[in-house]
């Protein structure tokens, strides 16, 4: 997955939290009963790539480290911004000021959190470029202390949303220093407390020393029947909805549904000498029947996406629906290929339930007269052949996006790799103005539009999110953006 604020994407593989490698000598498919009845068990598609909050990459990673650590900054459910540990007030688009609340939590080495750990980790960021946040951080011109307790930022250009950019975990200033190695023992004051990762990943809850196991369990069946055979307490999302279906049917799990805000799409290489070509793109967006996969691969909560940002979110506004048209996709492929039909590649991973996806696009698209190779990989080698720009077409999980600045990364012309996250090499230059005013004025319509006008990706849906659990679970939520804070409100009657 990949996660955002960086955006951390997820293949179309598991929607894609799934790690595409098979399972150590088979463990996925033994079932044996033997867990402490104390633990609550986490099913799991993908264990966390790393336990260092400066590099998520990916969307389990940014999971886990919400909850060990805290985040300076945290997103509503407009995505408005919102922090626990300072109220933000904005003096300008290019100064803003950060005043510490009282009662700030501990570190779980017993420290307590204070102004310089918020000040140096931010620091650190900026200095650290292998980190995901130094981008976003680095136009902040000057860090000044004003007391204890209150502390500005100023910006060398102006960013309204410079807030939404300040969602890492908040590090003890001593242990950075010391170059504490987060990545074998993360240490951070949210309401987890790291325990080990071996053979599992154990995190200690504060509050009352609830243990919560997370189990890597990759296949979906086998996550379902662990989960019924009582090896697991609960799972969550990555499931193909005759698996959701069944599971709803049984009496002895219980089952939640909510609306998701994690937009899948198809993502295309601009450099493509075929794929540059907007009227192809346009011929690719109105063959795939969305809304007919929705309803029989997803479930009854996943809902059609027309732009990357939820109906619910502030800056998404009103667009016209792509709609399904086979007869004018095969108009259009006529005009540009007249004499043969159009071959191009696809890109996904290796999930099973990814590569029935990719199927039924590949039958969608033969319809209309183009030949639709698929090449499924591993998910280490598919996303580095993402992120280098190695792809025709591909397929992936936009997770956590919170601010419209994410058309910024993956628009502008600036932000081509290896400088930013423009994998597909879009560049335009009416896109860069109307991305240059937006930051101005942060109107960002008119971008929203230039990006459905010139069809710089295919939408595809907002996935819903679900969970299952046994009887013994209560008090476990869901969120729509497919994070893990359930966990912090759990409990397991014993």
């Amino acid at each position: 997955n990949e996660s955002t604020n960086n955006i951390n994407d997820s293949t179309n593989s598991s929607l894609d939290n799934s790690s595409d490698n098979d399972s150590d000598n088979g463990s996925d498919y033994s079932i044996t009963n033997n867990q402490d009845t104390e633990i609550i068990y986490f099913g799991i598609a993908q264990k966390p790539q790393t336990l260092d909050p400066r590099f998520l990459s990916d969307a389990s990673s940014e999971r886990l480290s919400t909850l060990i650590f805290t985040p300076l900054v945290y997103f509503n459910t407009d995505f408005s911004v919102s922090s626990n540990l300072v109220k933000i007030n904005k003096i300008s688009s290019k100064k803003f000021n950060f005043r510490l609340y009282e009662n700030l939590p501990k570190f779980h080495d017993g420290t307590l959190l204070d102004i310089n750990d918020i000040i140096a980790t931010i620091e650190h960021l900026i200095k650290l470029k292998s980190s995901i946040f130094s981008s976003d951080l680095s136009d902040i011109k000057h860090i000044n202390k004003v007391s204890e307790t209150e502390f500005e930022i100023e910006l060398n250009t102006p960013d309204h949303n410079f807030p939404t950019k300040l969602s890492f975990a908040v590090l003890p200033k001593s242990l950075l220093q010391n170059q504490h190695k987060f990545s074998i023992n993360p240490i951070g004051s949210g309401p987890f407390q790291f325990i080990s990762s071996k053979p599992n990943i154990k995190i200690r809850r504060i509050e009352d020393g609830q243990i919560i196991e997370l189990v890597e369990i990759k296949d979906p069946t086998v996550r379902v029947l662990k989960l019924v055979n009582g090896e697991i307490d609960i799972v969550q999302n990555d499931l193909p909805l005759e698996l959701v279906n069944y599971l709803m049917e049984r009496n002895d799990i219980k089952s939640k549904l909510m609306n998701g805000s994690n937009i899948s799409y198809v993502g295309f290489n601009f450099q493509d000498y075929l794929l540059k070509n907007v009227k192809l793109r346009e011929a690719i967006a109105i063959a795939v029947d969305r809304k007919a996969i929705a309803e029989h691969f997803f479930n009854s909560k996943t809902r059609i996406a027309e732009q990357i940002l939820p109906p619910e979110h502030w800056a998404s506004i009103p667009l016209e629906a792509i709609n399904f048209n086979q007869n004018k996709a095969a108009e259009i492929i006529k005009e540009i290929s007249p004499n043969s039909r159009i071959t191009l590649t696809y890109k996904t991973s290796t999930d099973p339930f990814r590569i029935k996806i990719a199927t039924i696009i590949q039958e969608q698209l033969a319809d209309v007269g183009i030949d639709l190779k698929i090449k499924s990989l591993d998910w280490g080698t598919y996303f580095r052949d993402i992120q280098a720009g190695n792809f025709q077409l591909y397929s992936l999980t936009w997770v956590g996006i919170r601010s419209p600045e994410i058309y910024e990364k993956i628009f502008s012309s600036d932000y081509i790799p290896p400088k930013g996250l423009n994998r597909g090499g879009y560049s335009d230059l009416s896109m860069d103005l109307y991305l240059s005013k937006a930051k101005i004025n942060n109107d960002w319509s008119n971008v929203i539009h230039e990006a459905r006008a010139q069809l710089g990706f295919i939408p595809l849906w907002y996935e819903g999110n679900y969970a299952a659990f046994r009887n013994s679970i209560i008090n476990f939520e869901i969120y729509s953006n497919g994070n893990w804070d359930g966990l912090k409100s759990v409990k397991k009657i014993l």
